[in-house]
């Protein structure tokens, strides 16, 4: 379960890079695990959307607050959201590929 691999004892701070577009989440290829706004509970983890930044067509920037139910240990998520790469194949255009590297570094 993706909430359970991004919560460890070691980590503070979690960083998830998403490459499945939307049309993957809507047809289930790909497991949405934030909440549209505010707070989702999946089984016994919160997760809060805290904010959501548009940087381009291509791409967008989600932070988010994971918490544990059990401990309520909370950890800082950001996710990197490459939201144009087609289901089947690679991009037609590496300009956009190429921007979003170079914006994760």
């Amino acid at each position: 379960m993706m909430k359970k691999k991004l919560y460890s004892k070691s980590q503070v701070a979690v960083l998830i890079v998403n490459l499945a577009d939307n049309v993957d989440l809507q047809e289930g290829r790909c497991l949405k695990y934030w909440p549209e706004s505010g707070s989702q509970i999946y089984g016994s983890f919160e997760i809060h959307l805290v904010s959501e930044h548009i940087w381009s067509e291509d791409y967008l920037v989600r932070s988010f607050y994971l918490k544990n139910l059990k401990t309520n240990e909370t950890r800082t998520v950001t996710q990197f959201h490459f939201l144009t790469w087609p289901k089947k194949g690679v991009p037609p255009n590496t300009k956009a590929v190429l921007d979003f590297r170079r914006f994760l570094l």
